[in-house]
Formats: structure tokens, C-alpha cells, sequence
């Protein structure tokens, strides 16, 4: 169990039967608990590609003599799902009090899965920008640079900030990349990061933001069940 190779305690109930100890379902969780093996929520982490890991290495090293005064200059942007039941699910584990975590221990994940409404803001130094709801879930280059012109120019007006002391950041999708979304930024005077490395979510302030958004509609005493509920409750 403690290698992952059993996943439940029915795995280890319909072990100890093949091994001539058979027992209930609650004398297998007791057997458990009394040598201090108990059940852990699944860890999650970014798929990591060697080819991420090489362009997260490079992006580090260009970057390691920032000041805080330059990180402070930049706006972190991100999109997010939320999901109107919450959670896609949880995933348990089982471990010692004293055990580290191990690889058994972690659900690999990629991004995009799953149902609700997608939404896309930015954070300052100054505090949070203004957020927007991304219809269908998608959203193409034009579409983009109207957030652009609208929700980021706005949340830029109200902190008093500009391209002159601001630094953009934005992640590697195509419709940040794109041919026109480049062009777009240039005859706005934007200055912004061109080689955010891919799968680098932790390196992005915003993710907190967005952990205590859905942190919050996750302990309400009455939980969305269609997304205009969910998008009065955000």
C-alpha cells in the first residue's frame, strides 16, 4: 500500500484474504490505523516535459538577478475554470505520519479538462485587476485584445499605472502569441515578457488569487448548480 500498489482498503481487504487473513471492510481500516497508515488526498503538479524543465532552467537564469523592484513592475494575467460542482475530484493516498511524499503520492494533470465557466484577470503590486467572463470557455486573438484594451487598460487607470513602470505577463497560448495579439501590443506601447516558460503556473502570483476565489464558493452554504448561478455567486 505504501507503494501505491494497493490503492484502497478493498485492495487490501481482498489482499489479506488472498494471504489467508480474511476480515471486514472496518477490520482492514483498523489493521491500518494501528501501524499509523492513514489516507492522503492526491498531490497535483504540472505535467513536466524535460523540454519544460530545460526552458523553466533558462528562464531562471535570465531572470535571477531581478530585483523586487522589477517583479513589483510586472502584472501577472491568467485564465482559470471554475467548475460548478467544485472540485473534478479527489484521489486519496495512504502514509505513515512520519513518511515523505513520493511519487505515489501526486496526480499528474493537464490543463482544459472538465466543465463550467472560464475566467481571466490579472494581478499588480497594487492589488487585483478587474476579471472578465470568457464565454463558451473559448477565446480567439480579437477577443483577447479587447480584454486587453478594456479589462487590462482599465485595471491599469485605476492603480495609476503605465507602460512606462508596467511589465506584461502572459502565458504561450496561441492567442497570446498570435501574429496580431503581438502587433496588437506594439501599437499599444505595452512592454511585456515574450518567453514565459510553458507549465509554469507556480511561478504565477495569480494562482492564489484564484485558490481563495474558488476556496470561497467552495464553503458556501448553498452551491451553484448552473453557471449563472455560479457566475452571480463569483
Amino acid at each position: 500500500m505504501l507503494t501505491g500498489c494497493l490503492k484502497t482498503v478493498k485492495d487490501v481487504q481482498m489482499k489479506l484474504e488472498e494471504l489467508g487473513h480474511p476480515m471486514s471492510y472496518q477490520s482492514a481500516i483498523n489493521v491500518l490505523h494501528s501501524v499509523e497508515i492513514y489516507a492522503e488526498i492526491n498531490k497535483k503538479k504540472p505535467l513536466l516535459t524535460e523540454k519544460h524543465k530545460k526552458a523553466r532552467l533558462v528562464w531562471a537564469k535570465k531572470h535571477q538577478y531581478w530585483t523586487v523592484h522589477d517583479w513589483r513592475r510586472v502584472i501577472f494575467s491568467d485564465e482559470t475554470k471554475i467548475n460548478i460542482w467544485g472540485s473534478d475530484g479527489c484521489k486519496y493516498y495512504w502514509k505513515r505520519k512520519c513518511d515523505h511524499l513520493q511519487p505515489q503520492h501526486i496526480d499528474v494533470t493537464v490543463k482544459h479538462g472538465g466543465g463550467g465557466l472560464m475566467l481571466g484577470s490579472c494581478i499588480t503590486s497594487e492589488g487585483p485587476g478587474y476579471a472578465c467572463q470568457i464565454y463558451d470557455g473559448t477565446m480567439n486573438s480579437e477577443e483577447y485584445q479587447e480584454i486587453l484594451g478594456t479589462s487590462l487598460k482599465d485595471t491599469m487607470e485605476y492603480y495609476g499605472l503605465n507602460w512606462e513602470t508596467s511589465v506584461f505577463q502572459h502565458d504561450n497560448d496561441p492567442k497570446h502569441r498570435s501574429k496580431s495579439t503581438t502587433q496588437w501590443m506594439k501599437d499599444s506601447g505595452m512592454i511585456y515578457i515574450d518567453d514565459w516558460p510553458s507549465q509554469s503556473s507556480d511561478l504565477n502570483p495569480i494562482e492564489h488569487i484564484w485558490h481563495h476565489l474558488k476556496l470561497k464558493l467552495s464553503i458556501q452554504k448553498t452551491a451553484p448548480t448552473d453557471l449563472l448561478f455560479l457566475l452571480s455567486a463569483l
